[in-house]
């Protein structure tokens, strides 16, 4: 019994056994110097890798951006310094830090230099993502660098380094922050920066503590109180790190378990007899949420009940706003669930007006059986509107968020006709504005719409936001007042003269 305990434990020591199949001493430490040069090749390889990061989170490609990612140059310079501080050689870590950070302004100016020439200047969802980083970034990045300095310490090289490459993220923030300094946006340039360091410092960091468990040789031999000082160091620079990132996880997880919370309380609570919800939205920064109804109507004391149930969920700084389409025999969850399937690769959920369109109505069927070709018409009509509608609302927002001159926006397809051999329909968009913006503007403007909404040949008008308000109108009316008083003056006086 003893021998099969010892024999199990040897088995599961080898499992986890860091120094079973690790590469020499000499060996490691080639490949990583080697692998921190900055050469003329590694400089283009990583402007390139840079341009094509770039172009990935401009168009929104996450398969572009991870390409970038597995040429990426930039893992060697942090290997480099996690081994100059591992082995007490500080003139290697001084001498890596350096050409990183040579490599970190090259990917800069680099990606500036792209996002300042770039027609497409609204912020791609991949890019706001490396805007914000949390505590979350602080595990990949120390499980990332765990596996990749054992990956650099093997005899037989895996492909451990383009994962981790992948994982930890490196090139995107530095582009992220090339697009903050281009539209001079400083939050999210210093976010981006911020993820940046926390990748490349947790990266480090669990490097040097492998080395120091692989006991690889020391280039000098420093002091108890020099260590010390340099591990003191290492943990204030780590705690300021991680302190941010913990704040920001906060909000984020406070967020989710908000929306998660309203969830739940729309599932449990909306629970009635030929009731169903067809719709529902929570927004968790203006704390409301909506609920659309079909079916038997629900009584203002119910609906009173509910906004009191909101307690339950700690949900009691949100407000409820309920919808209700009344169908007075009720309706059951499986019909929903039939008319809804028509929807279901659908972008949008549909309108509750849409549900009704498509449930049949027994009780006239019987009496009219032609209203059922007139509601398959007005069902068509239905779905060409909403295929056709633009969400103006967010439309505007990220207008605005780009062009702080454009306040709003109107948006419509028109008829147009000029000629009879020149005529036709167009989706037009009137921007509300408190300055004019420039041709360059204009050509930006239109070139994003074109791609944000998918269609080709949009037209742009702009409408000054105060003759829209009519302030201007204001503005002349009272010079007009007071130049006729003054001239009812002077007639009154030459008549006095006569």
């Amino acid at each position: 019994m003893a021998k099969s305990s010892d024999k199990n434990g040897m088995v599961m020591a080898s499992m986890f056994n860091l120094r079973s199949d690790m590469a020499s001493y000499d060996e490691i430490e080639n490949t990583i110097v080697s692998g921190a040069k900055l050469q003329g090749t590694n400089s283009w390889i990583l402007m390139m890798a840079i341009l094509v990061a770039s172009v990935g989170l401009n168009t929104n490609s996450t398969a572009v951006i991870i390409g970038a990612m597995l040429i990426s140059p930039l893992m060697g310079g942090i290997i480099a310094i996690a081994y100059g501080i591992a082995t007490n050689n500080l003139t290697l870590a001084r001498f890596s830090a350096v050409r990183l950070t040579i490599q970190v302004i090259i990917s800069v100016a680099t990606s500036f230099v792209y996002f300042s020439i770039s027609p497409i200047n609204a912020a791609s969802s991949e890019l706001l993502a490396r805007t914000s980083p949390t505590v979350y970034d602080v595990l990949i990045a120390s499980c990332g660098g765990f596996a990749g300095i054992i990956g650099q310490t093997r005899k037989e090289k895996s492909n451990v380094i383009p994962g981790v490459a992948i994982a930890t993220a490196l090139m995107p923030p530095l582009c992220t922050a090339g697009y903050g300094l281009a539209h001079r946006n400083w939050a999210y340039f210093s976010g981006a920066l911020y993820l940046f360091f926390i990748n490349g410092f947790f990266i480090c960091l669990t490097a040097v503590v492998v080395l120091k468990f692989l006991r690889v040789p020391q280039f000098k031999e420093l002091t108890q109180k020099q260590l010390s000082k340099i591990h003191r160091i290492i943990a204030v620079v780590a705690v300021i790190t991680m302190l941010p990132s913990i704040y920001f996880a906060y909000d984020q997880i406070k967020d989710t378990i908000e929306n998660s919370n309203a969830e739940n309380f729309i599932r449990n609570e909306f629970v009635f007899e030929g009731t169903q919800v067809v719709q529902k939205s929570v927004d968790i920064n203006d704390k409301t949420i909506e609920v659309s109804l079909i079916g038997k109507e629900i009584t203002p004391e119910e609906q009173e009940e509910l906004r009191t149930k909101l307690m339950d969920y700690k949900l009691d700084d949100y407000s409820l706003t309920i919808t209700q389409t009344t169908v007075k025999s009720g309706i059951t969850a499986e019909e929903v669930k039939q008319m809804l399937a028509e929807y279901e690769f659908d972008d949008e959920e549909p309108d509750v007006e849409e549900i009704l369109a498509l449930k049949e109505n027994e009780e006239l069927a019987q009496e009219n059986e032609a209203l059922k070709a007139e509601n398959e018409k007005l069902q068509q009509q239905i779905d060409t509107a909403a295929a056709e509608q633009i969400d103006i609302e967010q439309i505007s927002a990220e207008l605005s968020a780009i062009y702080p001159k454009i306040t709003g926006a109107a948006a419509a397809k028109a008829d147009i006709w000029i000629s009879a051999d020149d005529k036709g329909s167009r989706t037009i968009v009137t921007l509300f504005v408190t300055k004019q913006l420039d041709k360059n503007e204009l050509t930006a403007v239109t070139s994003w719409l074109e791609i944000r909404l998918g269609k080709s040949g949009i037209t742009v008008l702009q409408q000054d936001l105060a003759a829209y308000r009519g302030e201007d109108s204001k503005a002349e009316e009272k010079p007009k007042e007071d130049k006729s008083s003054e001239t009812a003056a002077a007639e009154k006086a030459e008549s006095k003269a006569e």
